[in-house]
């Protein structure tokens, strides 16, 4: 809720000319009352959230290495610890017999009593019991802490949170703030740290009680969706997240939505009869949601030279496919990287996948993670590329695969933002310009046509697999029990089924 506050202050939601500042149910609420609220209405489901900065604010005073460095102080104790006597000889007593007799040590030793880690013992059983509602694990340490604190002001039973000792608790812990306030004779910042987010937990901002604004919401679905969306564009590649309601994002995720090209423009596509339609987010799925990171491929060494460059490789397709390889069927692999000297590929990579005496010994490597991303590796792609056949171009950064990745889909970008950077040029006639690895080795004997077709046909084959799918998301606030109900089928079909299949409609249209 502190960052959905956030999101409306930041769009200034709750400013008072404010469209959405409104008793509609798609509205924020915003009134001065301050602190204490009363609703006027029997029927009034306004939500109000003014102890959610409370709540934040007491969550946001945990500390864990402070506090149990709180907890522990240094005291003189009749505890001895033997490893430690040679730092208390000159302070021991020589008895006659020349033996030494320490009476005391300076050990860490609980302070408990009206101390300042008396404060900490209370903060702690608050957030314990705040963490236990959330069902967040906790420090076992923390929770010792805050059970000592129980003990010694609370019935064993008693709960904050439970609706019947709630107002007992609360009168409790007040009466507990006061006696430990009233005693602890030094009061350092760290005490003062604690005890300002135990009494605005307690007591609420009570300087605002008549003069203050709170604020709330008519309806939870906004929040919800605002979570749900914000989840989806924090998750996904946003290239691929086509469209998303902002309303409710924020200004950080929506610069983020806004400075990536997507991968299919779906701009103007939701209008009908002069109106514009605002689905909550669509979403494509493409071919690469597939990638297995843990296959392992194995390279046969073949040190063909082409005009001293040696970057030729041999991969033994080991599965009947009719669409792409057949079985058995060998596919050169060219790999280089920029600036490569005359050096084999392979000798490079035997040390980046530490298989240096492999390499001597046998006639293949072993390659169990993609490469890094300075390879790069060209071979003829098949007429019609599968899962299969991409998860391996994935692996050895193929050409074609690496403009996918950077969302590269027409030539002219191709040759700029991939060959140019690459010092990769056609001459004239559209042949390569033999002045580096890749133009020499890598592309031998292809040309400017060849592989500008060959690209294409990537790029439509990865557009028109029947892996991809768009998803329009609509974002509810029901339970499932809505959904099935069948006093609400005419009601779903009018309004969430029909809505659907217009989004669709206008999709396939377009």
């Amino acid at each position: 809720m502190t960052t959905f506050k956030s999101i409306c202050l930041e769009k200034g939601y709750l400013d008072n000319n404010s469209k959405q500042l409104t008793n509609d149910r798609d509205g924020v609420i915003k009134t001065k009352i301050g602190s204490k609220i009363e609703n006027e209405r029997e029927d009034d489901e306004n939500i109000f959230y003014s102890k959610i900065d409370i709540l934040g604010k007491l969550l946001d005073a945990y500390n864990e290495p402070k506090i149990l460095s709180l907890a522990s102080r240094l005291g003189k104790s009749d505890k001895f610890d033997l490893s430690k006597i040679h730092k208390y000889l000159h302070q021991g007593v020589y008895l006659p017999n020349n033996a030494i007799y320490v009476d005391q040590m300076l050990l860490p030793k609980k302070v408990v009593q009206f101390e300042s880690t008396d404060i900490v013992t209370m903060y702690c059983y608050l957030f314990c019991e705040i963490k236990q509602q959330l069902k967040e694990t906790i420090n076992i340490k923390i929770i010792s802490l805050g059970e000592d604190f129980r003990e010694r002001y609370l019935n064993s039973q008693d709960s904050l949170f439970d609706e019947d000792t709630y107002e007992s608790v609360l009168n409790l812990l007040k009466d507990a703030l006061e006696t430990i306030d009233n005693y602890t004779a030094i009061k350092d910042a760290d005490y003062w740290e604690y005890y300002d987010a135990i009494e605005l937990f307690l007591y609420g901002d009570l300087n605002q009680a008549e003069e203050g604004e709170i604020w709330g919401i008519n309806n939870f679905h906004t929040v919800w969706e605002s979570m749900c969306l914000t989840y989806l564009a924090e998750n996904n590649d946003l290239s691929c997240l086509l469209h998303c309601d902002t309303q409710y994002l924020s200004s950080r995720i929506i610069d983020k939505l806004q400075a990536l090209e997507k991968v299919i423009d779906i701009n103007n596509v939701f209008k009908i009869n002069s109106v514009s339609l605002n689905p909550d987010a669509v979403l494509y799925k493409s071919i690469n949601t597939n990638i297995k990171t843990d296959k392992i491929y194995q390279l046969l060494i073949d040190k063909w030279n082409d005009y001293g460059y040696k970057t030729q490789f041999n991969y033994k397709w080991d599965q009947d496919n009719y669409y792409s390889y057949k079985k058995g069927e060998f596919i050169e692999i060219k790999i280089a990287y920029k600036n490569q000297d005359q050096k084999y590929t392979g000798e490079i990579l035997a040390t980046i996948y530490n298989q240096q005496e492999q390499y001597t010994k046998t006639k293949y490597l072993v390659i169990d993670y993609p490469l890094p991303k300075n390879f790069y590796s060209f071979w003829d792609i098949p007429e019609i590329i599968d899962n299969k056949c991409f998860n391996l171009m994935f692996y050895f950064n193929h050409f074609f695969y690496l403009a996918f990745e950077n969302r590269i889909f027409t030539w002219e970008k191709f040759c700029e933002k991939m060959f140019k950077v690459l010092d990769i040029s056609f001459d004239s006639r559209g042949k390569f310009n033999e002045d580096n690895v890749f133009t020499t080795s890598i592309f031998r004997y292809k040309s400017e046509e060849n592989i500008r077709n060959q690209f294409n046909k990537f790029i439509s084959q990865i557009f028109d697999n029947k892996n991809n799918s768009i998803n329009i998301i609509d974002i509810k606030y029901y339970d499932s029990e809505y959904f099935f109900n069948t006093n609400n089928q005419k009601e779903n079909k009018e309004k969430n089924v029909r809505k659907q299949f217009v989004y669709e409609y206008l999709l396939q249209k377009n």
